[in-house]
């Protein structure tokens, strides 16, 4: 029963978030398209995108390494790009961070499901203040200590899912 309402609950959430996107886009001018740039203003969030739609396009898992990566979005991931404001010409550009200038540190090769996945796949090199941002699959991106970075960085990816693992909008 538990689950159920928790379907439920994730069913009217969408429903209401579609519903509400839907309703602004008569105001103001926002569109799905300004959405899609909204969610992808850095590029931690434009590859831990790119990563989870490589996933969903080959059965479930990420790539490999960086030159499967990277044909992936230079190809199937070209129209996700254009859409994001990207051009092919600064692709080189999305494997390096803002913040600190230095290239990403990517975990290839992490699986997922048909229900998605929280695992940690984008990670800052430097970052700011002690601090470094870490872009999980679940659109969740936050700032994280030297401890729990190197945590996160060496942890194994989860194989599957546990039933009761749902996407959630929080945290990982």
């Amino acid at each position: 029963m538990i689950n159920r309402f928790r379907s439920w609950k994730s069913f009217i959430l969408v429903v209401g978030l579609l519903s509400l996107s839907l309703s602004l886009g008569g105001c103001g001018g926002y569109t799905p398209e300004s959405a899609l740039r909204d969610a992808n203003r850095t590029n931690i969030q434009r590859l831990a995108n790119l990563y989870t739609q490589y996933q969903f396009s080959n059965k479930f898992k990420g790539p490999a390494d960086e030159a499967t990566f990277r044909e992936f979005i230079q190809g199937p991931g070209r129209e996700s790009l254009e859409k994001m404001g990207i051009t092919l010409t600064s692709v080189d550009d999305l494997f390096i961070n803002e913040r600190d200038g230095e290239p990403f540190n990517i975990r290839y090769g992490v699986p997922t499901s048909t229900r998605g996945s929280k695992e940690p796949v984008i990670f800052e090199s430097e970052g700011k203040g002690g601090k470094r941002m870490v872009a999980f699959l679940n659109m969740v991106q936050r700032e994280v200590d030297a401890a729990e970075y190197d945590q996160l960085w060496s942890s194994k990816p989860a194989a599957k899912p546990d039933a009761g693992d749902r996407m959630k909008l929080d945290s990982p």
